[in-house]
């Protein structure tokens, strides 16, 4: 049997969920994103206690950046969520690893991935979607992965609270353009 290692995103430690068993780890942008003191209280005890604060492997990044395009999730996920999602795939093989998050996006891609995770204080995915960004203008399907590298795409978690971006149902509207008529399109569920 494998050693459980809990992978901890943001969330864990703002619910302050606890971990009896097996090894905790994060990553560097997961500690810049504690902001309130409870949680910041919560990453120091679990510092004390041995988690570890790693960077993830850049294969790993790759890997994940390939699934979140295969998703549609991409264009939402932020670097932070791509670097729990690699440290999480990169653990996989040697441990029985648990990645702990809120995030449907995460948990959606985590799921594509065969990682397994728990949720900090929501109820979680029930099963695995596939997304589209369908422009608003012309009906233009873009792909996700051109999405992201054309620079257009808002890029980070910070987006859907800042309201550049919209959540209604299963679409999101985002300030992402369409590369041939420059209208915003909208994140849509396909599959699942």
């Amino acid at each position: 049997m494998k050693d459980k290692v809990y992978v901890i995103d943001t969330s864990g430690f703002i619910a302050q969920v606890e971990f009896r068993d097996g090894t905790t780890v994060t990553v560097p942008a997961v500690v810049d994103e504690i902001m309130d003191s409870t949680s910041r209280l919560r990453f120091d005890l679990l510092k004390d206690a041995g988690l570890r604060v790693e960077l993830p492997d850049g294969a790993c990044r790759e890997k994940v950046r390939s699934a979140a395009i295969t998703t549609g999730d991409a264009s939402v996920l932020s670097v932070t969520d791509v670097d729990i999602l690699a440290k999480a795939l990169e653990m996989k093989s040697g441990y029985g690893v648990i990645l702990v998050t809120d995030d449907y996006a995460i948990q959606n891609v985590a799921a594509n991935l065969g990682i397994e995770y728990m949720t900090a204080a929501t109820s979680g995915i029930r099963k695995k979607v596939v997304w589209e960004l369908k422009c608003t203008g012309c009906g233009n399907v873009v792909e996700s992965g051109k999405a992201m590298k054309s620079g257009k795409a808002v890029v980070s978690g910070k987006a859907m609270k800042s309201g550049k971006a919209m959540v209604s149902g299963n679409v999101v509207e985002s300030a992402i353009e369409c590369p041939i008529c420059g209208s915003g399109v909208r994140r849509r569920r396909v599959k699942g």
